[in-house]
């Protein structure tokens, strides 16, 4: 198994977003594509920071089994559901962090307080539980999502949905960033952006912001969780 390989992907991802504050217990989940098109990646119930490559595990996308023996929770099936109906999305990030959870309380999208936030910028939207339907039905959230690629899950968390896995944790750390800002700045009376300044810091933003954020957190990845580049991945 390489560094390449999705399941030590979906790992590495799992034990940044522990290690950049998106902890949600044994829940949340860390998804990937399969390469060859045949369903997807997925992590199991566990703590992020516990993640090896061995536990994740492959679901069709009408989640039967196709590869592993861990458990995943049955609230995957939304996964399934975005990526049969977004052909655009490669990783789907669901997390139970603090300030998303404390900012999906208010029913708003974030705020564009500071410039990593303008990433989000006419790519979020909001989802509301009505108690009917199951929890996290998929149908509901793919209709609720559309487009975009954040959903901000009212009195539950959030969800990115990215082209990449690299783009989806990248984007997972920065909204629970971003939501502590936006509340801390909400009740400070502090004021967003305007609008020019929104999609001009969105613009710098695109072209780098990623990619060398991802680089940067796995280079710190390595010296706090070396286990995970010993031995076989490379």
């Amino acid at each position: 198994m390489t560094t390449t390989d999705a399941r030590w992907r979906i790992a590495a991802a799992r034990r940044l977003l522990y290690r950049h504050g998106c902890n949600s217990g044994i829940a949340g989940h860390v998804s990937q594509r399969a390469d060859d098109g045949v369903g997807f990646w997925v992590s199991p119930f566990e703590f992020f920071d516990e993640t090896v490559p061995e536990s994740v595990i492959r679901l069709s996308l009408d989640l039967e089994v196709l590869e592993g023996e861990c458990t995943a929770s049955p609230a995957v099936q939304f996964h399934a559901s975005i990526y049969a109906a977004r052909p655009d999305v490669g990783s789907v990030i669901h997390t139970h962090s603090r300030n998303a959870m404390v900012l999906s309380t208010l029913g708003v999208e974030l705020g564009m307080f500071h410039a990593a936030a303008t990433i989000f910028a006419g790519r979020q939207a909001l989802f509301q539980d009505d108690g009917v339907l199951p929890p996290a039905h998929g149908p509901a959230i793919v209709s609720a999502l559309g487009h975009a690629r954040l959903l901000i899950m009212r009195n539950h968390g959030a969800l990115v949905a990215a082209p990449t896995l690299e783009d989806a944790t990248v984007e997972a750390i920065t909204f629970e960033q971003q939501a502590d800002i936006h509340l801390s700045a909400a009740h400070a009376g502090g004021t967003p952006m305007q609008p020019a300044e929104v999609l001009q810091n969105q613009a710098d933003y695109d072209t780098h912001y990623r990619k060398m954020t991802w680089d940067a957190i796995l280079r710190r990845l390595r010296q706090s969780d070396p286990d995970l580049f010993r031995g076989p991945p490379s």
